[in-house]
Parts: structure tokens; C-alpha cells; sequence
């Protein structure tokens, strides 16, 4: 079974042979669409009048999964050429960025991921920012290197990264980049490095005992950075000041932001009894249910339900728009919670002492008043 895309990744139509496996399942002679492995997804096309909805490898055979049957027979197969460019170009980048992080920063590729809005890396070790940004930079060198990307096969003193995995148990296909890569890869790549364009890495984040990245290539890496510009624009914009200012101005406005919102909270502490006091009280057998559906700090809420639980001798109810937190000294609070939430929707949970929650829509007193009635 020939591998078009493994050699020759630019051929995009091609006449191919056509074996009907099972109902809307075939293989072909020559494979020009890209399976989905290795971390990158399926090429999309169609061949005949016939949609590819997904290409798999089972027991080391490529499958291609159509919309409606075929015939055995000649077809031509069509490549979504835009598809197949986006996740080459993703893949070719993903090898420079893991062959430059393992040659000049020690850093081994644990994972790899090339997603349709984002693509990441996964590496072993922790690294910071700087070191991010020093990858992105040469990176791009590669890139404006127009380094050939090659494919070789069954070179044994090669890198085989932990998410690839042989397609055959006899054939070892290498995709080289110069010297700043050489590693076992069952992908679709580009032919020249200077085929992608542009690289940016624009995101970092822990992953047990190493970091992944988050990066795009060629128009896609574009977009993303046009609209970060278009957000600092207008970040610039509202502030009135440089881009280089706009980190001290925001870390000065946050830490304001969370000194009002102390304040704020401590004036609703204060205010707390006499919002107690002031619930609707509903009985039921002997025990007294007090009841606030009130706009407070959601923070606030299970705080409340317990003044109110205390003041009545029985239980509170607190409901802030869609949250609900329930106190109780008699009546089971969870029950209470699972009585409501079965009206008018909504998640959450407790003990027979407190119980909170989310509600699927915002309720009235009289509301939550009538469902207790049934309790």
C-alpha cells in the first residue's frame, strides 16, 4: 500500500483504486490521504462522488470512511487542499519547534497535538518564558532557511518521540530538517520549512512534571496575532497609554478592584443580621424556614443561610440569581436543595447541615415558598 503523502505531500488529486471493505468502508491504491495518528487529524476530500469522513490505521491498514457506498473501482481522490496545507503546516512546525527545544535547550517532546483552532507541545521539563521566546526565535530561523523537509526510510539512528507509533512493523519512515531535526513520523508535512511562514508560540502552561506549549503556524498563527493586536489596540485605546505601560496601569486597576470588592464585602457583613431578620418565614411541621431570594455577593450566600438558620432556630434559605445555599439545625438540607432543584433544575449537593448549589433559572420567594409546601 503506497503512501503518496509520506513522498510526495503536494499531490492533491489523483486517480486511485478502490476496494469496498464494508458498507461505506474502502482502501486505495495509491493512499493520498493522511490518517488519523501521530497526533495530526485526518486529511477530508472525497473520492468520487463520495464524501472521506474519516481515514484510520486498523491492524496496519488504512481504511477511509465515506459518506455513501462505492462501487470497486477507478476514482479520482480530492484532498481538501486547505485542510491538508493548515495541518502540514502545523505538523512541519511542531518538528522544528521539538528538534530546536531538544538540540539547544535539553528538553524532550512527550506529546504532541495538532488541533483545527490550536496545536501544543508537550514537554519533560519546566521551563519559563524567556526560554519559550528564545524557541519561537529560532524557530523561525528555520523557517526563513527554506530548509528542504525530507523523508527517509528505515534510518536507524533516529529519534522516535513517545506518540508515534510505526504504521508498519517493517518500514521506519524519518522526516529530516537539516540539522535541526531528524525523527520517526507517520504525518504529512510541507516540502520547505519556508512554506509555513510564520511561527508563534502563545501560550504556556504546567503539565505534571513539564510544561506544554501552545503554538500555530502559517495563516492561522497570523490571525491569532492580528487579533491580539486588535485587543491591545483597544486595551491602548481605553487607557490611554503605550502597549509597555499597560501592565503596570492593569495591575494597579486589579489591585484597586480587589480592595473595593473587600470593602464591599465587609458593608454586606455588616448588613447580614438585618437581612436575616428580614426573610420570609415559612413553617412546616415544626420548623421554621426562613427564606431570602436577595442580589448579595455569591460569596456571601452560605453565610447568610447559616445567620438565618440560627435566628429562626430551623433552617435558611438563600438564593442570589442562579446560586442557592441552604443552613439547617432540623429539617435535612440536602433533601431541601434536591426538593427544589427537581422544579426548577439545576446541580449541586451537601449534607443534612448545609447544602449549595446552582439553579437552572432565577426564582421568586413565593416561588420557592410553594415548592416547600410539597416537601
Amino acid at each position: 500500500m503506497k503512501r503518496l503523502y509520506w513522498t510526495n505531500p503536494e499531490l492533491f488529486e489523483t486517480e486511485v483504486e478502490v476496494k469496498t471493505i464494508a458498507d461505506c468502508k474502502v482502501t486505495t491504491d495509491p493512499v493520498i490521504f493522511h490518517s488519523d495518528e501521530g497526533g495530526q487529524p485526518a486529511d477530508i476530500g472525497s473520492i468520487g462522488q463520495a464524501n472521506v469522513k474519516n481515514v484510520e490505521i486498523i491492524d496496519g491498514q488504512i481504511f477511509h470512511t465515506l459518506d455513501k457506498p462505492l462501487s470497486d473501482g477507478k476514482y479520482i481522490a480530492r484532498l481538501n487542499k486547505q485542510h491538508r496545507l493548515y495541518t502540514a503546516s502545523q505538523h512541519t512546525a511542531q518538528h522544528i519547534i521539538s528538534g530546536i527545544s531538544e538540540k539547544r535547550f535539553g528538553l524532550e517532546t512527550t506529546g504532541v497535538h495538532i488541533g483545527l483552532d490550536r496545536c501544543t507541545v508537550d514537554f519533560d521539563k519546566k521551563i519559563d518564558w524567556e526560554t519559550v521566546k528564545n524557541i519561537e526565535q529560532q524557530s523561525m530561523e528555520v523557517v526563513t532557511l527554506n530548509i528542504p523537509v525530507e523523508t527517509v526510510f528505515n534510518d536507524t539512528d533516529v529519534r522516535i518521540r513517545s506518540n508515534s507509533k510505526e504504521i508498519e512493523a517493517d518500514t521506519i519512515r524519518v522526516v529530516k530538517i537539516g540539522d535541526y531535526d531528524k525523527s520517526a513520523c507517520c504525518g504529512a508535512h510541507l516540502k520547505l520549512t519556508g512554506q509555513i511562514g510564520i511561527i508563534r508560540i502563545f501560550d504556556i502552561e504546567s503539565k505534571k512534571q513539564g510544561v506544554r506549549i501552545f503554538f500555530l503556524a502559517g495563516t492561522k498563527a497570523l490571525e491569532h496575532s492580528q487579533t491580539e493586536t486588535s485587543i491591545l489596540r483597544e486595551l491602548r485605546k481605553s487607557a490611554g497609554c503605550s502597549s509597555s505601560e499597560l501592565l503596570a496601569i492593569f495591575e494597579k486597576a486589579l489591585s484597586h478592584s480587589k480592595e473595593l470588592t473587600k470593602e464591599i464585602n465587609r458593608l454586606w457583613s455588616r448588613m447580614l443580621p438585618d437581612i436575616a431578620k428580614s426573610a420570609m418565614v415559612a413553617k412546616f411541621e415544626s420548623t421554621k424556614i426562613g427564606i431570602q431570594v436577595v442580589d448579595i455577593p455569591r460569596q456571601l450566600i452560605t453565610k447568610l443561610a447559616g445567620m438565618m438558620a440560627e435566628t429562626f432556630d430551623g433552617a435558611g434559605i438563600v438564593v442570589s440569581d442562579t446560586s442557592i445555599a441552604i443552613s439547617s439545625n432540623g429539617i435535612n438540607a440536602n433533601d431541601l436543595l434536591r426538593k427544589i432543584q427537581d422544579t426548577i433544575g439545576g446541580k449541586g449537593g451537601g449534607s443534612p447541615k448545609a447544602a449549595n448549589g446552582k439553579l437552572s433559572r432565577t426564582v421568586t420567594t413565593d416561588e420557592v415558598i410553594s415548592i416547600l409546601k410539597h416537601f
